[in-house]
């Protein structure tokens, strides 16, 4: 049964909801109107059986009326006459007397018909109470009433205690009758019809006004927004459309509910329009993973990039694009720092689907449910092979020479710092060396031969230098044609004596240049750690003073650093300063030295000898600092200034008249460079 029921219900739901909801409308009201006909029939039917009722006790009171004077004086024919001509004119199916106890005690039993037949009857004339019951008989209802007789002194009009030798309220008999009810049942039965067919009529309008409320006010707008979510499900999207709101019930608030939920989706449905126009028109990779890491999506861009498909990637997993270049502890490091932090940043060299190994630019972060699970992964990324191959000429740009391609100052000095490092940690008794090399009249080549002469000359220079150390050392380009060589490892000094040696060979070979050949000597200062400094910036500065030593020696040699060289280093840069002043406080002057002419023996001519007689340090000889003077290009003014003090003596000597033929002014190299020589000569 049970189950019976779960179909039925199964079937119900199988229906529209209009359909159900005008069912359940109409059997509610079909029940309650049938209720209410169950009702009215049961009270129409109680009160025709009040009615029969009511009429069985007229009766009762009749039979008993006009059967009083006939127990006494009558036949029992005549009261047969009577009780039949009662039950006919009253249309009563039987209609009897029977006596009870006390009256056929004193009378006797009478005739049979006057004796109780059944239980009923003799319960009613032993108790005194009427009693009525509906008998059904052949399909038919009749109504038995027993209405007993009691002895009274004024019952009806007489007085029962005359005649009969009783206790007053005794039951002297009972008038004992059947009331047909078929009347009864065909007018009850002609109720329940008018009141049915009632029914019907009222039913048929009703179920029209029903369906046509349930359908304007549930079904249609049940029916829009069902037809509104398969179009956004099916991706027909109208998203101008919304729900009219009839009144506040809860169809309306269904309707509104529907209409907010459409704005949200046209939000919704721009911001994914827009995120897909970004996930699909961006320049960098993405690629969209589960929690497993298995690939969900991927863009244009991730293809582009990578070379495999979206069909070829999806479903896999991102180690495709691993490279082998990162070991197991990268991808430790990776994991923990993504897990902790939720996003991972930086760079990484991923393969791409030719087998290529490049480096991308890698932002990875996890996205996490409300339960703060994570569900998957988003990975943006971009290939940095341009960014890096950039960097790494802005690197080498910024670490070497433009010109000989050779390590520049910054390099040198790193990689001397490093050999330091290494030395000092070793601790195995090793050298490090430090040259310094300096191409010798380089600056009278550049000027005669023009600065592309120059240039093609230090490229060669530097193939030379590269060409006569070993691989672990380095040569590099400090500037003009100033160069230095860092040999990290040397067992003893003499090892590095005789690569000074290898490389005065190699650049004193002659250069090709042109149709010219030319020769070019070079000046070698060495510095070794740790006799010479402890320190890079020591172990250079020794170097450049060995360098310059050798120079003013007579150049195209070498030179080791020495403490003594130390010190003529400092009194050189003491000398440089106090030149500059030396010129401004007047501290030079000119001796003139004279020119005899052997022949005669006299006097011929005088030569200007510049002296510099210093306040502190005394008289210091011409050919300590003429040298650094030219070096500074201080030689110049004082030039100028000793050929004015010269001229300007000689003009004086010729007023006293001394006859001088010639007067003899020595001159710089550089100074017959400087072009305005001959203009500072012919000035009066």
């Amino acid at each position: 049964m049970r189950n019976d029921l779960v179909a039925v219900f199964e079937k119900m739901y199988q229906l529209k909801i209009w359909v159900r909801l005008v069912i359940a409308i109409l059997v509610m009201i079909a029940i309650a109107w049938a209720s209410m006909l169950m009702w009215a029939t049961q009270a129409h039917r109680r009160a025709a059986i009040e009615e029969a009722t009511a009429f069985a006790e007229s009766v009762h009171q009749m039979t008993l009326a006009g059967l009083t004077g006939m127990m006494i004086t009558g036949t029992v024919a005549q009261r047969a006459v009577f009780l039949d001509q009662i039950k006919q004119s009253n249309n009563i199916r039987s209609l009897r007397v029977i006596r009870g106890e006390e009256v056929i005690r004193q009378y006797g039993k009478g005739v049979s018909q006057e004796l109780p037949s059944d239980s009923m009857e003799r319960r009613g004339v032993r108790d005194g109470r009427p009693a009525f019951e509906i008998r059904r008989e052949a399909g038919r209802e009749i109504l038995k009433a027993v209405m007993p007789a009691i002895a009274s002194r004024n019952y009806l009009g007489k007085d029962c205690l005359g005649c009969h030798a009783v206790a007053e309220g005794a039951p002297l008999g009972a008038v004992t009758m059947e009331i047909s009810l078929d009347k009864m049942n065909a007018a009850v039965a002609d109720f329940s019809g008018s009141i049915t067919w009632i029914a019907i009529l009222i039913f048929i309008p009703l179920t029209l006004l029903i369906y046509l409320l349930v359908s304007r006010s549930v079904t249609r707008p049940l029916n829009a927004m069902t037809g509104g979510l398969h179009r956004i499900a099916e991706g027909e999207i109208d998203l101008s459309r919304r729900l009219p709101v009839r009144g506040s019930d809860e169809i309306a608030g269904a309707a509104a509910a529907f209409n907010r939920v459409m704005e949200k989706v046209d939000q919704m449905v721009r911001a994914e329009r827009v995120a897909a126009e970004v996930f699909d028109h961006a320049l960098e990779g993405i690629m969209v993973t589960d929690r497993d890491t298995r690939i969900l999506k991927v863009n244009p861009a991730f293809t582009k990039t990578t070379g495999y498909t979206a069909q070829e990637a999806i479903g896999k997993t991102p180690r495709m694009l691993q490279s082998g270049q990162h070991d197991e502890a990268f991808y430790q490091s990776f994991w923990e720092a993504l897990n902790t932090h939720g996003v991972w940043q930086g760079d990484i060299w991923n393969k791409r689907k030719s087998g290529e190994a490049y480096p991308e630019w890698l932002n990875i972060s996890s996205v996490k449910n409300e339960r703060g699970e994570v569900e998957r992964y988003i990975a943006v990324f971009s290939d940095i092979t341009e960014r890096k191959r950039q960097e790494a000429i802005i690197t080498y740009q910024a670490y070497h020479d433009a010109l000989t391609g050779l390590p520049n100052r910054i390099l040198f000095k790193d990689r001397l710092e490093q050999a330091l490092a290494v030395a000092r940690r070793r601790n195995t008794g090793q050298w490090v060396a430090v040259m310094f090399l300096d191409l010798d009249r380089f600056k009278f080549i550049n000027d005669s031969l023009g600065h592309e002469a120059g240039d093609q000359l230090l490229k060669e220079v530097a193939r030379r230098l590269r060409g006569a150390v070993r691989e672990m050392d380095t040569v590099a380009r400090f500037g003009g044609d100033e160069f230095t060589v860092l040999l990290p490892e040397i067992k003893e000094p003499k090892n590095a004596e005789a690569i000074a040696a290898k490389i005065l060979e190699v650049t004193r070979q002659p250069y090709r240049l042109g149709n010219k050949d030319l020769f070019v000597t070079t000046s070698i200062g060495v510095s070794l750690y740790p006799d010479h400094g402890k320190d890079a910036e020591t172990l250079m500065k020794n170097a450049d003073t060995a360098m310059y030593h050798i120079k003013e020696q007579g150049r195209a040699g070498y030179c080791f650093y020495n403490t003594e060289l130390s010190a003529r280093s400092i009194r050189h840069l003491q000398l440089e300063t106090e030149i500059h002043k030396a010129l401004r406080l007047g501290e030079f002057s000119v001796l003139y030295q004279p020119q005899v002419n052997i022949e005669t023996g006299r006097a011929a001519g005088v030569e200007a000898l510049l002296r510099w007689n210093h306040p502190q340090l005394g008289q210091i000889p011409a050919a300590e600092f003429l040298g650094l003077a030219e070096e500074t290009g201080l030689i110049i003014p004082i030039g100028e200034w000793v050929l004015k003090t010269a001229c300007a003596q000689a003009a004086a000597w010729l007023k006293q008249g001394l006859g001088l033929s010639t007067l003899s002014v020595n001159l710089s190299p550089r100074q017959f460079h400087h072009d305005k020589l001959v203009e500072t000569v012919g000035r009066p």
